[in-house]
């Protein structure tokens, strides 16, 4: 049954959404950098928190500074090539790339992006259920907040919302799915498969646990599906995003099962919570308490320590979450 299961929420991804490529265009940088040589890629995933003004408020200086320090970070050329944002709802958010130096931006899913509908019984009585008062009865209001920035040139990007039956309370009011690019780095003969989504929050969702736990298994299946329909050609996949993951057990065993391990993804960074309000580097990455994490597979390996982005030296964050970098070295 759970083979069924998998095999529906697949056909459901491959339906859904944009899964055929759709163009991607060069920005033209405020300051030039040279194009990448062939030698290792640094990644970097970070939620940005750009969230709409109640939500959040003073953020487009913090996007601001985000992407100043990124434009630094190129200038001395220690910059990461490749950056996926989550939370990048504001046009100050979806500018970071541009003002940070960053040839090509690519966006995931917009607010008009059709969900796909529910088709099991389990997931129809799902959706009949579904709160007024929490946002999910209504068309989302906002995209999916996710975003690329790559000094690689993108042969391909994919975008594919999560299905209707696939979000809880708040979450939406914004088209959450997931985002995916194949970048051409130079001397590799496959490109490598840059794969960005932010999953279903738990408390802040404001809905009951086992109604955000159902969704969020919908969206690890779902997600699962967009990963194996992307590496079919052999090519090296590296995985980044918010999942959300904390302290639940419940939401652990999920990721576990259901994506990491069964899939032999392996964790390369991850930004724990360490408290309310709490974010830090994962001393041994993996998903237990986990925020943002970076996992891979394919003809890839990770090389040097994790590295965290976005603290001031005086303890001070660009954002209520840490972002996580890591280097990867192409076999």
């Amino acid at each position: 049954m759970r083979r069924l299961g998998i095999m529906i929420v697949a056909a459901i991804v491959l339906v859904a959404g944009s899964a055929e490529p759709f163009a991607v265009q060069a920005v033209q940088a405020p300051v030039p950098h040279a194009a990448p040589a062939a030698g290792p890629v640094t990644l970097l995933s970070y939620n940005v928190e750009g969230l709409p003004w109640p939500l959040t408020h003073g953020r487009t200086g913090a996007a601001a500074a985000i992407a100043a320090e990124l434009r630094s970070l190129h200038e001395s050329g220690a910059a990461p090539q490749v950056v996926a944002v989550q939370e990048a709802f504001g046009d100050a958010q979806k500018g970071i790339g541009r003002a940070a130096g960053y040839r090509y931006t690519v966006y995931g899913p917009d607010a008009a992006m059709p969900r796909a509908a529910a088709v099991t019984a389990a997931d129809q009585a799902f959706v009949a259920d579904a709160s007024l008062w929490h946002g999910e009865t209504e068309a989302p209001r906002e995209d999916s907040g996710l975003a690329i920035f790559s000094d690689y040139p993108v042969l391909w990007a994919r975008r594919v919302p999560f299905p209707a039956f696939a979000c809880a309370g708040y979450d939406c009011l914004a088209n959450k799915g997931m985002l995916a690019v194949a970048l051409r780095l130079p001397g590799q003969a496959k490109p490598l498969i840059v794969i960005d989504t932010h999953l279903n929050a738990r408390t802040a969702s404001g809905v009951g646990d086992a109604r955000s736990l159902f969704a969020y298994a919908r969206q690890v299946a779902a997600l699962r599906a967009f990963v194996i329909s992307l590496e079919r050609d052999g090519s090296a996949v590296v995985l980044a995003g918010d999942f959300n993951v904390g302290n639940d057990a419940a939401r652990q065993r999920v990721l576990a099962q259901g994506l990491i391990g069964n899939d032999g993804l392996t964790v390369a960074a991850s930004e724990s919570a360490c408290g309310s309000g709490c974010r830090n580097l994962a001393a041994v990455p993996g998903i237990a308490h986990a925020k943002t994490i970076l996992a891979y597979r394919g003809r890839l390996g990770a090389t040097g320590l994790p590295v965290s982005f976005g603290t001031a030296p005086d303890g001070s964050q660009l954002s209520d979450h840490i972002g996580v970098m890591r280097t990867f070295a192409p076999a």
